[in-house]
């Protein structure tokens, strides 16, 4: 059974009541004259300001579908969401995050989408602050490493795959599509540094070979330094680690300098933007790598409400599933925190998340009628386990969730599956580096 937080007896005597007559109860008879908000700091404008804003939406929707759950079953404070715009910058969002936090006290935040913002903000304000963050976009080990070291608190989660298991997934999809030699060109941050590494350290070990790696600034006006020294060394492909934004000067200079028709995207680049903005024909020989989603009655329920409100696909771009699940899960603790009698502090949520999530407990998916259920659930002490649109939620000790991966191309308007990549196989090569 797993650890959770205790409940007091007006919360057992209250979830008796759920139970017995959830469909009578009127909201207003048990729901206490308050407010909690979950805070979200995410880029909204520059460069990787395409993401930001369908991944806040989809954030948004599960905070209002838990608060509409909460609202029916009549329990705990009505819960708000507040974005802020990091304007795809570190000091911008450190400073959002400090006035959400100073300002409106808030203990939840829908954490960066860019592991080079989302360092700082634990550094800086979050982990300081006793401020529960679940990232939705920041694959760096760096956080790992920072967990392992105390540095978190645990107060630091996200619902994607780390790049220790990304980017192993995306060189076994470059060498399967028969690259040897490749080059490599990425963006100069945490995410950057550490993926290009990871990248490397697997192709090598497969038998690829890795040409120059050069790395970029962003936003600049043109990449043909870059894109030159990386064709140094005739390499048969190109993996581009960068934003849609970036990526469409780089692969433009690229094609023009006469690269290799071979590309590897990492995640963040199957975004139907960059598509339009370079191309379709420039990608006849392009790869991209993402965290597969399973359909599981999340993924179903989700993507008709998305669709419903906001004329989105659940998965029509990065960091939209995973930002659903990130916003669920904080809104799910803050409720369950209210239920519990408890003053909702960041390592208070961060005790729920864990309760909430497998690999053990009661199965319950998204949308308001699993949220529902789930409250009513945690109500009487069950232990629960969620399966969100990014399939079943296993957090390891530092925070950390493991998947399989999709390799993907872009074909007839869309992107779609051509090969599986299972966990299995990304641990079978992390084996092969750990024993060389």
């Amino acid at each position: 059974m797993k650890a959770r937080p205790p409940h007091t007896a007006l919360a057992f005597a209250l979830a008796g009541t759920l139970l017995a007559s959830a469909s009578v109860i009127s909201p207003t008879t048990l729901a206490a004259d308050c407010t909690r908000t979950i805070g979200s700091v995410l880029s909204l404008t520059g460069p990787i300001g395409t993401f930001g804003v369908p991944i806040s939406r989809a954030a948004q929707l599960a905070v209002e579908q838990v608060e509409e759950a909460r609202a029916a079953l009549g329990v705990g404070c009505a819960l708000e969401y507040d974005v802020r715009d990091s304007q795809s910058q570190p000091s911008v969002a450190v400073d959002a995050a400090s006035k959400l936090i100073d300002i409106d006290g808030i203990q939840a935040l829908v954490g960066p989408i860019s592991s080079g913002i989302t360092g700082p903000l634990l550094t800086s304000v979050t982990v300081e602050k006793g401020v529960l963050v679940i990232a939705t976009a920041s694959t760096s080990p760096t956080f790992t490493r920072m967990s392992r070291e105390g540095k978190t608190k645990g107060l630091f989660f996200r619902t994607l795959p780390a790049d220790s298991l990304q980017a192993v997934a995306t060189s076994k999809m470059a060498y399967d599509a028969g690259f040897r030699k490749v080059a490599i060109i990425y963006f100069n941050n945490d995410w950057g540094k550490n993926n290009q590494a990871e990248f490397k350290r697997s192709l090598e070990t497969l038998g690829g070979a890795v040409a120059n790696i050069v790395p970029y600034n962003q936003d600049q006006p043109s990449y043909r330094s870059e894109v030159n020294k990386a064709l140094e060394g005739d390499p048969d492909s190109l993996y581009l680690l960068s934003t849609p934004q970036d990526g469409s000067k780089q692969l433009r200079d690229w094609i023009r300098f006469g690269g290799a028709s071979g590309l590897v995207f990492a995640q963040g680049m199957n975004d139907p933007a960059f598509v339009e903005t370079v191309g379709e024909a420039a990608l006849e020989n392009a790869w991209f790598i993402s965290p597969a989603s399973p359909m599981t009655p999340s993924f179903q329920t989700v993507n008709a409400d998305i669709r419903a409100c906001c004329d989105l696909e659940i998965d029509g771009g990065p960091g939209r599933t995973s930002g659903y699940d990130a916003g669920a899960l904080l809104a799910l603790a803050t409720v369950a925190a209210d239920i519990s009698g408890m003053d909702g502090t960041g390592a208070d949520l961060a005790g729920i998340v864990r309760a909430i999530t497998g690999p053990e407990g009661e199965v319950f998916h998204a949308g308001v009628e699993g949220f529902k259920q789930a409250l009513m659930k945690y109500s009487v002490g069950k232990d629960l386990a969620y399966v969100g649109v990014t399939g079943p939620i296993v957090f390891d000790q530092h925070g950390d969730v493991s998947a399989s991966f999709s390799a993907l191309q872009y074909r007839g308007g869309e992107f779609v599956e051509q090969k599986a990549i299972s966990l299995e196989e990304v641990n079978e090569i992390k084996a092969m580096i750990a024993a060389q």
